[in-house]
């Protein structure tokens, strides 16, 4: 038994042309080589474009570009080597593209979802209206942009959820940080305060906050008081906003309302809060 499988391996071994196969395992070592370099090359020339360029949009912009050649890239190159080891395997590379052909033709419907998917990645990319690292709102959800694709886009919401949109859901893109952003500010206080005081202490708040040097590196703009936006049923409504740098929109809210907060409190400025009145009824 064991002369029968020394002889069976001896004779499986003779027929392997051993030529051949130190040849595909050398394109397969040039396709890793190749993989790696192209990788390297494309992520260091990027990155020291990005690196010079000094408007944060720019950068977001040529990221996400670095991201699509190295997917682009890596895709050639296993095309072309694949390829090319499938013909030194003695596979006639013809009847194959023949049969994807018909193929082609017999799947035309089904591949109508991934061709809309990559146009519209294409026309995504090329208007810069979805960039790596932007915050954005898409098909009812929301998050950071982490992956943009010919065919998908990858969000990751602020709870750690990650999110796949396909590219030809996408009609309706609602950036929050493109450019620029707004720190919106509903300011309630009670009937009985003087509005036009009000509007003071926000000014001043603003100001002091575009002065503090922890944030004012976050702010674009003097902060706009509106004025008197609405009356509720407890309270008077006066709105407000401030101009930041993307991103930084929510920050400076937080930072303002505790400031508004503190000054309120400091001035005797009422912050109303709904409140229910219970009478109780006459004994009779």
């Amino acid at each position: 038994m064991e002369k029968f499988l020394n002889n069976s391996i001896l004779a499986l071994l003779n027929k392997i042309d051993m030529a051949l196969l130190f040849k595909i395992a050398v394109e397969i070592f040039l396709f890793i080589l190749a993989l790696k370099f192209a990788n390297i090359l494309i992520d260091k020339v990027m990155k020291k474009i990005i690196l010079r360029v000094e408007d944060h949009e720019s950068k977001k912009q040529y990221n996400t570009l670095r991201l699509i050649l190295i997917s682009v890239m890596d895709t050639v190159i296993f095309l072309f080597f694949g390829t090319n080891i499938l013909q030194d395997m003695g596979i006639d590379m013809k009847p194959i593209l023949a049969t994807a052909g018909v193929l082609g033709i017999a799947v035309g419907f089904g591949a109508q979802r991934f061709i809309q998917d990559v146009i519209a990645g294409l026309n995504i990319l090329l208007t810069g209206q979805i960039r790596v690292g932007d915050i954005v709102s898409v098909q009812g959800v929301s998050g950071t942009v982490e992956r943009v694709t010919l065919t998908m886009l990858m969000l990751r919401s602020y709870e750690g959820c990650v999110h796949y949109i396909r590219n030809g859901l996408i009609d309706i893109v609602t950036n929050q940080t493109r450019d620029f952003s707004y720190a919106v500010l509903d300011v309630s206080v009670a009937y009985k305060e003087n509005i036009p005081n009000v509007m003071k202490v926000l000014k001043e708040a603003g100001e002091e906050l575009k002065n503090d040097a922890a944030f004012s590196r976050m702010i674009l703009d003097d902060i706009e008081v509106l004025g008197l936006d609405s009356f509720n049923d407890s309270s008077i409504l006066v709105k407000c906003r401030i101009k930041t740098y993307p991103q930084f929109q929510w920050v400076i809210k937080r930072e303002f309302n505790l400031r508004i907060k503190e000054k309120f409190d400091n001035l005797g400025i009422e912050i109303p809060f709904p409140q229910i009145v219970v009478n109780k009824p006459a004994e009779g």
